[in-house]
């Protein structure tokens, strides 16, 4: 019984040799008494060094051969236009204006969509330029700022509970101008852009000044509402800096205004913005004069910057090489 179990196991051993004899030497070698491979020497025993890449030859880029970036919006809104005439800069860096004289608010900007979904006719950048037709470079807090130092008078913003209270507040002109691909001038009534969804029918109503609210974080820092998008609105919302004082729905569909394409140029021109309030009734005809909300702005508020925007991007290369 023994013996035919060790019989087996030997059997399966060399059969086993035999196959891993097979496959690791060709059948053109043999084995040598001294328990080597015959027609194999030595080095062709030992194990490969590993492959390594060659280094590749170094390389020198001229900075003269690199692309101009290109110019973000923001970067050519800046430099589009000249300061307005006889204007007082509010804030610089926000493209912001105000002539106390002629008591306007110059704020500048860009077209930011022509067709869509509205809800915002401006909105300050980075906010809500999906359903705005103008992107403005100012905060919403900045240009109420600006309203209340021309002396607009500020309401209140729409209710919807316990009923629906229209937005309040005096009423502002919004001009928009801007200078076509060959520098000529142009300049609309904001609501020229504006369609009734469905129709043909240019927006009519005025917006009003409803000063938006603020609020506060757990920190107790308080933030202007406006300014997460509501800058001038065509829906209602309760957060708008300005709204139109009638019932505006601003659920998706059912939409009361539209952008008016066809008026509209082509995304990413600059514009500037010019609010103008409306004056009140006054006892005092002289205090009313000093405003005109109802002319057409000229080309004089509006000269081309310095700087070409075509430009843009091999100065910022110079003053990056330097």
């Amino acid at each position: 019984m023994r013996t035919a179990k060790l019989m087996r196991c030997s059997t399966r051993f060399l059969v086993t040799s035999t196959l891993v004899m097979s496959m690791t030497v060709p059948l053109s070698h043999t084995w040598s008494d001294e328990g080597k491979i015959d027609g194999i020497s030595e080095t062709d025993t030992q194990t490969p060094e590993p492959l390594r890449a060659k280094p590749a030859p170094s390389q020198t880029i001229d900075a003269s051969d690199l692309a101009p970036s290109r110019p973000t919006a923001e970067e050519v809104v800046r430099r589009a236009f000249q300061p307005p005439l006889g204007a007082k800069a509010l804030n610089r860096e926000a493209s912001l204006w105000i002539d106390p004289k002629t008591k306007r608010v110059y704020a500048d900007g860009y077209v930011a969509m022509d067709r869509g979904q509205l809800e915002m006719f401006a909105c300050p950048m980075n906010s809500k330029e999906h359903e705005s037709i103008v992107a403005v470079l100012a905060q919403s807090s900045q240009v109420h700022a600006a309203l209340l130092a021309v002396g607009a008078v500020v309401g209140t913003p729409v209710r919807f509970d316990p009923e629906f209270l229209p937005a309040t507040g005096q009423r502002i002109r919004v001009w928009v101008t801007w200078l076509d691909e060959n520098d000529k001038f142009h300049a609309a009534d904001a609501r020229s852009w504006v369609q009734r969804t469905g129709t043909k029918q240019t927006m009519a109503t005025d917006w009003v000044f409803a000063g938006s609210g603020f609020w506060k974080d757990d920190d107790g820092r308080e933030f202007y509402k406006a300014d997460s998008g509501d800058m001038i609105c065509v829906s209602n919302f309760s957060t708008a800096m300005l709204d139109v004082p009638v019932a505006s729905s601003a659920q998706a569909d059912e939409l009361a205004y539209s952008p008016y394409t066809e008026r509209i140029p082509k995304r990413g021109t600059p514009v500037r913005l010019i609010l103008v309030p409306i004056p009140v009734p006054s006892d005092d005809p002289d205090d009313a004069s000093k405003i005109d909300a109802e002319t057409l702005p000229t080309k004089e508020v509006l000269s081309k910057g310095d700087s070409p925007v075509q430009d843009l991007g091999s100065k910022k290369k110079q003053e990056a090489s330097e």
